[in-house]
């Protein structure tokens, strides 16, 4: 069976990534490089300010403040355009701004306006309607879109200590017992 979200074999360097991600270092890594190291291939950010402003709504409709912070509390689009502009090939890039770039038509399509001037409800709904067609579909540049979205939020300092629950050493299995009692789910 297919990984809709790659559709591709898995190799050695996927793997290591994977593992990075895995263990926190794909934010770390990202610090070591120069400035003039840009995988954008010029002086060009990796996204325009109004692809950021879009990109910025479109998270935070994602995963939005509750009884925890949301992913602009995490700087989760900040995480983005940053691995865009320095992990990103050219093509991960584009990808991700089609993305993007699609969630604002359905915007147009669907209310006659643009993402950023609609309501939340509204802009939950034309997410929505985006995600069942994208999935359906199994888009996988949406699929990695909200990879790197859900990867950025959950190895944020919030994401892991404020939505996740560190246990050390986790206490004694019990294979079937009401979810009140668990909580939240166990980031280790």
């Amino acid at each position: 069976m297919s990984n809709p979200v790659t559709n591709s074999k898995l190799d050695r360097r996927a793997m290591l990534l994977g593992a990075v991600f895995l263990v926190g270092g794909g934010a770390a890594l990202t610090r070591f490089l120069k400035p003039s190291e840009s995988r954008t291939g010029d002086d060009a950010p990796a996204m325009s300010g109004e692809q950021f402003m879009l990109l910025e709504q479109v998270v935070d409709t994602m995963i939005p403040a509750t009884d925890t912070p949301g992913a602009l509390a995490a700087g989760v689009p900040a995480f983005v355009r940053e691995m865009l502009g320095e992990w990103a090939s050219d093509a991960t890039r584009r990808e991700f701004l089609d993305v993007l770039e699609t969630i604002e038509r359905q915007a147009w399509a669907q209310f006659g306006a643009a993402y950023l001037e609609l309501p939340a409800e509204r802009r939950l709904a034309v997410l929505g309607r985006y995600d069942e067609d994208a999935i359906s579909r199994q888009d996988p540049a949406y699929g990695r879109f909200k990879y790197l979205v859900l990867v950025g939020y959950y190895q944020s300092e919030i994401g892991a200590t404020e939505e996740l629950r560190f246990e050390l050493v986790p206490g004694a299995w019990r294979a079937c017992l009401p979810l009140t009692e668990v909580g939240r789910a166990s980031a280790v």
